[in-house]
């Protein structure tokens, strides 16, 4: 099982949730791996404290993710120096994302879930993780504030191009240990949008740091759904669709 945590919008907890996940999955008893995508901006490593491990060579070349905790990991954060921005052509990332996701070309154990931090985009590296061998479907993460609100929309209209299968909505740190309102908006505001996509999963988990019993309950709810494809939303804008018939003129290739 290969689970992406995803959303277009930075700044959201997808990190967090990732790695709470997996250690949620971990505590259940399954063989739990985690690949962090954020190519540019790696974190997970950091979130675990992992950020001096040097990758291992296995056959063929392989790299072999490091056990942090009973996980295996694989993180860009392993490879890139902590100081140093990553200067690369978007295609070239995506190439590079689009290796590290074929099967052998990392070393993992025998895993019974992946969980996948994704960067925070609907351009190229998201675009092949999406594509990626063994995808079951994705977790998104948003916040409930007017910003977080209009990214989070986007998401589903991606996961629903796609024809990716979406499991739950967790509406982060909206909320602080006392249930009072962090932002613009309303856990509930945010709760209305992933009913009417008829989402299985919807959780809010607080602005605290216990958050293991929330990512237990998550797990729990998780195993019990079945994810569902979005239905694909045709604006009727006529204007919007000469946009995007430009747009497909503008990139087609020569």
């Amino acid at each position: 099982m290969n689970l992406i945590v995803s959303s277009i919008k930075g700044g959201v907890g997808k990190t967090t949730v990732t790695v709470g996940l997996a250690k949620a999955f971990q505590k259940s008893g399954l063989r739990v791996g985690i690949l962090d995508l954020d190519y540019r901006s790696p974190s997970v490593h950091l979130l675990l404290a992992s950020n001096h491990v040097e990758l291992q060579h296995g056959p063929g070349d392989s790299l072999v993710p490091p056990v942090v905790d009973g996980i295996a990991v694989f993180s860009t954060g392993y490879i890139w120096p902590p100081d140093k921005a990553v200067m690369m052509e978007d295609d070239l990332a995506v190439e590079d994302v689009k290796q590290l996701i074929v099967p052998g070309a990392i070393a993992w154990p025998e895993l019974d879930i992946l969980v996948v931090d994704s960067p925070p985009t609907s351009s190229g590296i998201v675009l092949a993780a999406l594509e990626m061998p063994g995808l079951t479907g994705v977790v998104t993460v948003t916040q409930a504030s007017t910003l977080s609100r209009a990214a989070f929309l986007r998401t589903l209209d991606l996961f629903a191009e796609c024809r990716i299968p979406v499991y739950a909505v967790i509406c982060n740190q909206s909320v602080d240990e006392n249930g009072k309102q962090r932002f613009d908006l309303s856990v509930a505001d945010i709760e209305a949008i992933a009913s009417e996509s008829h989402i299985p999963v919807f959780v809010s988990i607080p602005h605290t740091d216990k958050r293991d019993s929330y990512f237990d309950n998550l797990v729990l709810k998780l195993s019990a759904v079945q994810p569902v494809v979005l239905p694909r939303k045709e604006p009727e804008d006529r204007a919007w669709k000469k946009l995007v018939e430009l747009s497909h003129k503008l990139t087609k290739p020569t």
